[in-house]
This record gives C-alpha cells, structure tokens and sequence, in this order.
C-alpha cells in the first residue's frame, strides 16, 4: 500500500510542478501578444456616417433615379458627416426618395418612410429607419456582395444608441 501511496504523491507533484511552472511562464512573458483582451462595446467606436456610406454604395447605380447622378456627391458629403439622429433620418428619408419605386418590396411604403423620417428624435429610431429602408428594398437592388457584408453592417448598425 505504502508503494501505491508514494507514487502517487510523486504523479501529484509532477502534474503540481508543470501547472506552477506553466502559469508563472504565462506570467513572466513580456509578449504583449499572449493575453486576451476583448473589447467592450465602449472600446468600439462606430462611425454612422460610414455606416450610411456603405449602405449608400450597395446599392447598385441602377437602382436609382436620374435625379441620383446631379445629387449623389454633395448626398455623399453630406450623408458622411452625419453623426445625429435628426441628420441621419433626413439622410435616410432623402436617400429613400432616390430610389427607382419598382426596386421596393410590395407593401413597403416609402412614403411612409420618408415622412417619419422627420418626427425622429433618438439614434435608435434613426438606426430603426435605416434597417427599415434596407429590409424594404428587393434583393435585385443590391450589389451582390452585400449579402455577405449585411450581416456586419447590421450588427454595427446594433452597437449605436
């Protein structure tokens, strides 16, 4: 029994051994590259004007109006420098109304859209608007990259409030 009982106190302290010696290496390495830092949602910075920008240029050209081409650079200067909910509504809204009215999903009011673009307040009611006028547009209006793309934007679209 004796015999037993020494070896293993002897596995006991070899596995004790490698485990100290294992964290105080872990400890004791000057690489910044070994720890884990995960990000908070207050060390992510979102940008809403890039948001809208990228939105803005996955729609395909051939989804909007003529009037689109006289208006899409100042629509784009503008629309980046957005960084409230009232500005971002009415960037929504207007954006809306360049649309091609056949490349919205059947039901989807657009007018509706537009018009409560202008009673927005909060950044979630502007985000909601925005979602809302990318979950109305038929699949054909977008360019084929933003299915793989949408799934990001949207989650960005979530850390904003």
């Amino acid at each position: 029994m004796k015999k037993k009982s020494m070896m293993t106190k002897k596995a006991v302290n070899v596995k004790s051994f490698f485990t100290i010696a294992i964290i105080t290496t872990l400890f004791l390495i000057p690489n910044n590259n070994t720890r884990l830092e995960v990000p908070t949602t207050k060390d992510i910075s979102v940008d809403i004007g890039s948001l809208v920008k990228q939105f803005t240029k996955a729609i395909k050209p051939t989804s909007f109006i003529d009037a689109w081409g006289k208006e899409k650079n100042n629509w784009l200067g503008v629309a980046k420098k957005v960084n409230d909910p009232a500005a971002l509504a009415s960037s929504i809204g207007s954006l809306a109304g360049f649309i091609k009215p056949g490349l919205f999903k059947g039901g989807f009011d657009v007018q509706n859209l537009i018009s409560s673009a202008s009673s927005v307040k909060t950044m979630a009611e502007s985000t909601g608007l925005l979602k809302s006028l990318e979950g109305g547009l038929k699949p054909e209006a977008m360019v084929d990259s933003w299915a793989g793309k949408r799934a990001g934007w949207l989650s960005a679209l979530d850390l904003l409030k």
